[in-house]
Formats: structure tokens, sequence, C-alpha cells
């Protein structure tokens, strides 16, 4: 299931990064979404085409481009995932997100620190859309 999750504004910029299974994690999310948002732009250029899925042996990232062009990516185990479910949940993570941070996100200076108060709602969405969440995680550490 879900591992980790990041939204990622048109810059590149990781705004916000969750990880589900270990909130102590400290890697180089700024470098991963610069990544990210490279290769989700070489796509929809090269080939007219959103990113969607890039699969590794163990991880599946899920990619979900918002009309406002905000981007969210899920970090999944490679196991079956329902896209629409992670689709769903995604749109209603990111419409949230803008409209809890709308105004600093017009206003916005670089300073990521501000968006760390939306981990209760992005736990609150995922509890929800996910009820089993909870236990898959737990059962999976």
């Amino acid at each position: 299931m879900i591992q980790e999750l990041m939204i990622i504004n048109k810059a590149g910029i990781a705004l916000f990064y969750h990880s589900f299974i270990d909130e102590n994690k400290t890697d180089d999310h700024q470098s991963l979404a610069g990544y990210f948002d490279l290769i989700c732009r070489f796509t929809k250029r090269s080939f007219k085409e959103s990113l969607k899925i890039l699969a590794l042996d163990s991880f599946i990232f899920f990619f979900y481009t918002h009309n406002s062009k905000y981007r969210l990516v899920f970090k999944c185990l490679n196991k079956e995932i329902d896209k629409k479910i992670l689709e769903d949940t995604a749109e209603s993570i990111i419409d949230n997100f803008l409209i809890k941070f709308g105004k600093i996100l017009e206003d916005f200076n670089g300073e990521v620190s501000n968006f760390s108060s939306f981990k209760k709602i992005v736990e609150d969405i995922i509890s929800t859309r996910l009820p089993n969440f909870k236990k898959v995680i737990s059962i999976e550490h």
C-alpha cells in the first residue's frame, strides 16, 4: 500500500512530504521531486502523455497531476493497487492542500515548513478513503 507521498509544485519543489512508515526519514526529497518533475515534463513534451506509474522491482510510484498543475506522487509497495482509488485520494489531498494553503502558495517564498501542519489532514483523508490502511502498515512492518 502507500508508504510515502509528496506534493510537488510547478517549479519541481517538494512542498510537502510524508512517510507513513518512518516519520524520521531524512532522504533528499527536493532532489527526488526535481527528478520526478523532470520525467513528468519529458513524457508530456516528448510523448504527449502523462506519466502515471513508474514501476521498480519493489515499489511503484503513482503520479497524479492536478488541473492546477501541482503533482502528487505516492510511493507504494509493488503489489496490485487500485489506480482509481489512488487517483481519487490524490485529488482529494491536493484539493485540501490548495484550500488550506492557497494564500501561502500565491506568495510562495520557498519556505516548505509552512506546509508541515498538513500531515493530520493527509492522515485523515487516507484513513477515510482507505479504512484498512493502518492495519496494512502495521502488518508490513
